[in-house]
């Protein structure tokens, strides 16, 4: 079987990039590794290939169930901070009003506190 680790990192995180049949049974396929950014040709059988693309599928669902993590996480400490400041009157109406491009951009009067 060939490798299904990276040479350089021995990180499993090995991405298909580029496939091209060299007979019936072999192909050639250019890999990528996410973690060392290495790249590597590997003759695979067919069925070496499915388990590839096996393999990529699950580690893309790890990747998309940390992302779907990361945010659930942000959005809860931002809802966290947004609740403290409406607690402490930080956040009035006005923060919430439609400004021009010209007050965009500007530091506005109404979030300064005395001092």
């Amino acid at each position: 079987m060939a490798s299904t680790d990276c040479p350089s990192c021995g990180s499993s995180f090995l991405q298909p990039l580029r496939c091209e049949a060299k007979g019936e049974e072999v192909v050639l396929v250019d890999l990528r590794c996410a973690e060392c950014a290495t790249w590597l040709s590997e003759p695979y059988t067919r069925a070496e290939v499915r388990e590839l693309d096996r393999r990529q599928a699950e580690f893309r669902q790890v990747l998309l169930d940390g992302y779907e993590r990361s945010v659930t996480e942000s959005m809860d400490a931002l809802a966290s901070l947004f609740g403290a400041a409406l607690a402490l009157d930080l956040i009035g109406a006005d923060d919430f009003a439609p400004r021009s491009a010209a007050r965009r951009f500007a530091p506005a009067a109404s979030h300064r506190r005395p001092g």
